[in-house]
């Protein structure tokens, strides 16, 4: 998954991504709201996170104007983000020693007190918050900081001369997570199908297929227990010593609706089978290897088998 956002390593952006999406995605860092929105329209990117609000100035114009630019985006996801403003300065830098501080616009005006109060240090527009602390970073001039967050300050090897310098003390942004509507990333509730085999009819062979089965739907698409819907089990007729959703409950899906049923004995069709479908509600959207074919049913699927 490719998530674009505004700004450099170390924005605010950065922690959107991190909440909407809980599993490892690609982030890709673009100048502009209208860049990281262009990249999602021209397939550059899967996704972008855009902040539309905050609690200090209200609504973030820049962000609202990407967005309708390109109307055939769709909004997937939002989040809030604790936004606290740190002053950033290369080592052995002090505040007395400052003249300049610079900032995304936007950060700017959330810190108004702390540059009334410091008149000595001008404020500096820069194209965004880590990119400033990037900058101060690589200049290492004393007389020069940036305000930013302290995992920015940690990436790029800055000090934090104050923390919190932002206007408001429970001051956050908004931002929302958009994809395109000709992805189809925007569909959160999708069926996986999965399949595996046992040798013989035995309880702990049964146990064993549905342990890895299950686990490795659950690994190949990153899903997280609290996405599964529900899951629907087959066997074939000649596998009667256990139910597969008890194995299910023992692996800690205690909260998931789960029901076994038998198949329907086809002439020539696979013995000793297991089958499963599972139904899930993605939190973020994300792209999905979906159906997972096991030992022997890898004859059922061999195409779905080749692309795992």
């Amino acid at each position: 998954m490719r998530v674009a956002f505004q700004g450099d390593r170390g924005a605010y952006a950065e922690s959107a991504i991190a909440q909407i999406w809980r599993h490892s995605v690609e982030q890709i860092p673009v100048p502009t709201f209208a860049g990281a929105v262009r990249a999602v329209h021209e397939g550059d990117a899967d996704a972008c996170v855009i902040p539309v609000e905050n609690s200090s100035i209200g609504r973030v114009e820049a962000g609202w104007h990407a967005l309708a630019a390109y109307p055939d985006l769709r909004t997937v996801g939002e989040t809030l983000v604790p936004v606290r403003h740190c002053l950033l300065a290369p080592r052995g830098a002090t505040l007395d020693g400052l003249r300049s501080a610079s900032s995304h616009p936007v950060a700017l005006a959330q810190c108004s007190r702390f540059f009334e109060t410091h008149p000595w240090i001008k404020p500096g527009k820069s194209f965004d918050t880590g990119g400033a602390a990037r900058e101060v970073a690589e200049r290492g001039d004393l007389s020069r900081a940036a305000i930013a967050s302290r995992a920015a300050a940690q990436r790029y090897g800055l000090c934090v001369l104050e923390e919190g310098i932002q206007d408001q003390r429970d001051n956050h942004t908004r931002f929302v997570a958009v994809v395109s509507q000709r992805s189809q990333l925007w569909r959160r509730t999708h069926a996986i199908r999965g399949a595996t085999s046992v040798e013989e009819d035995d309880p702990q062979q049964i146990a064993e297929a549905t342990r890895e089965l299950l686990g490795q739907i659950v690994e190949r698409n990153s899903l997280e227990l609290d996405e599964i819907v529900s899951v629907f089990f087959t066997v074939t007729q000649d596998l009667r010593s256990a139910f597969p959703a008890l194995t299910a409950r023992e692996m800690g899906w205690v909260g998931v609706p789960l029901l076994c049923a038998s198949e329907i004995p086809v002439d020539g069709s696979m013995s000793l089978c297991l089958r499963t479908l599972v139904q899930v509600e993605l939190r973020a959207p994300r792209p999905l290897e979906t159906h997972v074919y096991l030992r022997k049913t890898i004859a059922l699927r061999p195409d779905v088998a080749a692309r795992s």
